[in-house]
């Protein structure tokens, strides 16, 4: 199958995907549909592997069991030619320790394991392309989190946000790795995602302020932030 979708610019983000992560998404894309961000798609590692040579993309997202070139060598065999191994790379995989070592091994960005979540596809996907353009967007709104730990609930001030998570200011004492359930509204849209406390600091008056990763979000929650960012960026 020959790929589709025409590039009408050099500065046009390029993106390979196989036929089925695509489907994962269904019709109505999310990261791919934009004007921005030219897709092609393929359905054998071989037809990927020959797209990347005339397009030279900026991210492939692949399967590791896309025929016929299983996806370790896919992906070794672009990391080893100096003409294309500056590409992203996005590996499904089987959920087992040796796949998973061995699709890192070869070079993979980001490796996730079957069955592949949607929204987890789309944060990687969406970081690799968008979010270091955005991580500065300050967002402030109230935030209602709930302790997986402990049964309490405490608000927390969001700094800024993006699809990969949010800076939030509190007065509340989190540790790192801690879970939280976190609920907010964006353009009149409730959202309710699990987060995880990745870093911490304190601020000169005291409060604290924690960096949180969302964490299997679904990808109408995300695509309703990546929207919100995106129109926030442009009234600025």
């Amino acid at each position: 199958m020959a790929g589709r979708t025409n590039y009408v610019a050099l500065s046009m983000k390029k993106i390979i995907i196989a036929e089925p992560i695509i489907r994962l998404f269904g019709k109505n894309g999310t990261v791919f549909s934009r004007g921005s961000i030219s897709t092609l798609t393929a359905e054998s590692s071989e037809e990927i592997l020959h797209l990347h040579e005339t397009h030279k993309a900026d991210l492939i997202v692949t399967d590791s069991e896309l025929p016929f070139m299983g996806g370790a060598k896919l992906c070794s065999t672009i990391r080893s030619n100096a003409g294309l191994k500056n590409v992203s790379i996005v590996m499904v995989c089987n959920n087992t320790d040796l796949s998973l070592a061995q699709c890192r091994a070869a070079g993979a960005n980001s490796v996730i394991p079957r069955p592949a979540d949607p929204g987890l596809l789309f944060a990687k996907i969406s970081e690799l392309l968008v979010v270091p353009q955005r991580k500065g967007m300050r967002v402030l709104q109230r935030i209602a989190i709930k302790g997986r730990g402990e049964d309490s609930v405490f608000t927390a001030q969001s700094l800024n946000i993006s699809i990969s998570g949010m800076l939030l200011e509190t007065s509340r004492e989190l540790k790192t790795g801690e879970r939280l359930i976190c609920t907010f509204n964006i353009a009149h849209c409730g959202i309710t995602v699990e987060c995880e406390v990745m870093r911490s600091d304190k601020t000169a008056s005291g409060r604290r302020r924690y960096g949180v990763n969302f964490l299997n979000c679904d990808t109408k929650s995300l695509i309703i932030i990546d929207q919100y960012v995106k129109t926030q960026a442009k009234n600025r």
